[in-house]
């Protein structure tokens, strides 16, 4: 597919006293995800997702970079026709990135895991998937200490179509070493995985245990190679879920959600382990709505977290699900809110990770007022409780690049620069989808025209750049245009 480029930075950044903290939203013309990022050696971010902002069809896995204080670096995307989504992205230096996630463009029919190999300039080298005759989807990854890709999730090829965890081992190339499907009769799964040491990892999700007839939150031990060390599963109160873990202090912190036998809501669920997966402490939390625990990370100082939570009761923006990153106490009580992102749809965080500065960075996708669709949404907070402004009016970054193309055969585009009419002229008389792109890759002028010669008025447009998007019998081409 192409890739399209624009050599265009936005310089907007918020410092206190020298500490970074931002919050910048990323979109164009379709609807964008975030869903993963990673930290660079010059602490520069590059971000994984879901978009329909990029050309052609279907929501498409994207890599954004971006520099310590948000701006627009590249970007480019990846996959197929249908819906591609990069869940992780994982890198290594020398060596490039990892796109982690799940595809139903590709593979064994309905979604499988999809991984993609790009260098470090986010050029792809080559995509492969996972999966069998069912629905499997990539929750957490991890890159192994011989830069092979350790992947998790659920898999619903099972007998009965619920889901089993399921689990992928690849080599550096992305060749299968092994693959694991556990689970009951019941709906089990993996949704995060954290590396202890060079071959031991912990896993956490969800598993149905026959003996309390509920859904326990999960915790397994293993090793690289496949071997199961032990499976221990928590929560008292209810079906308990777990969303996300991080060795903390030689200790497992993790955070989920519980019904507490409430068959409507759901509630906060916070817990330390030791290494063996003893409990250290485990906590619920929750008021009149219902509230998730999604992520955590740990604090600047020993014995405190960061956790991200989503609320949607009478503390939450128009009844909408709002998401929250907070700092938490060693007794995983709340002590001070550090980022609310509250809009008029739901929002949502997928990722929170410690930076080299001694904050953390979130990604997630959000809805802001007046601007449409979902955004990218990327929340840094610095180190000494430096909090970013979160509320709107906001501007959004570009997602796309955009940069001519070779001429498509047959189409010819004048005059240009133009004033009032623009002239398309098509020799073989095909449909033509035109868009106009402002000179950020947001579309300003959209026409479908047929037959060989035709006239856009572009009178209304302000004078300057911008960038003509032909698509013709599947084929993009971008031209460069400007108005006087």
């Amino acid at each position: 597919m192409p890739i399209f480029r624009i050599l265009f930075i936005v310089f907007i950044g918020q410092t206190s006293f020298g500490q970074i903290n931002f919050f910048k939203l990323y979109s164009d013309n379709g609807d964008d995800y975030g869903e993963g990022i990673v930290e660079l050696e010059d602490s520069s971010y590059v971000v994984t997702g879901s978009s329909s902002s990029f050309f052609g069809d279907g929501s498409e896995a994207f890599l954004l970079k971006i520099d310590s204080v948000g701006n627009y670096l590249w970007s480019n995307h990846y996959g197929g026709l249908e819906t591609d989504v990069g869940r992780r992205v994982l890198y290594q230096q020398n060596v490039g990135f990892f796109i982690a996630g799940h595809t139903n463009s590709f593979g064994n029919g309905d979604y499988d895991f999809y991984l993609v190999k790009t260098d470090v300039d986010g050029n792809m080298e080559w995509q492969k998937t996972y999966g069998n005759y069912g629905w499997e989807r990539m929750h957490d990854a991890s890159i192994t200490a011989d830069s092979g890709v350790l992947m998790v999730g659920e898999s619903s090829s099972t007998f009965n179509d619920n889901t089993d965890m399921y689990i992928v081992r690849t080599d550096k190339n992305g060749d299968t070493l092994w693959t694991k499907q556990l689970g009951t009769d019941f709906d089990d799964n993996l949704t995060s995985i954290h590396q202890l040491d060079d071959s031991t990892y912990y896993l956490a999700g969800s598993l149905y245990v026959a003996d309390s007839s509920r859904i326990k939150g999960c915790v397994m031990k293993i090793h690289e190679n496949g071997t199961v060390y032990w499976t221990r599963t928590y929560g008292y109160k209810g079906n308990t879920f777990i969303k996300d873990i991080h060795v903390i202090n030689s200790e497992i912190a993790g955070v989920g959600c519980t019904d507490k036998n409430n068959d409507t809501l759901l509630f906060e669920f916070y817990f330390r382990l030791d290494l063996d997966g003893n409990v250290i402490r485990e906590r619920y939390s929750g008021s009149s709505g219902e509230r998730m625990a999604i992520a955590i990370s740990p604090y600047e100082t020993p014995n405190k977290y960061y956790i991200g939570y989503s609320l949607d009761d009478i503390w939450s923006y128009a009844g909408a699900n709002d998401i929250a990153i907070a700092r938490f106490s060693d007794t995983l009580y709340w002590e001070i809110t550090a980022a609310s992102i509250a809009h008029y749809e739901p929002d949502f965080l997928n990722q929170l990770i410690p930076t080299s500065d001694g904050g953390v960075i979130g990604i997630g996708g959000t809805n802001s007022a007046n601007l449409g669709y979902h955004h990218v949404c990327v929340v840094k907070i610095g180190p000494n409780d430096a909090y970013p402004y979160c509320l709107a009016p906001h501007t959004l970054e570009q997602l796309v690049n955009i940069e001519e193309t070779s001429d498509l055969v047959g189409i010819t585009i004048y005059p240009n620069p133009a004033n009032d009419l623009l002239v398309i002229q098509s020799d073989n008389a095909s449909n033509l989808e035109i868009n106009i792109l402002n000179s950020i890759g947001q579309p300003v002028l959209k026409e479908k025209i047929v037959g060989s010669f035709n006239t856009i008025d572009v009178s209304t447009l302000p004078r300057g750049l911008y960038f003509i998007s032909i698509l013709l019998d599947g084929q993009v081409g971008v031209k460069k245009l400007v108005l006087e």
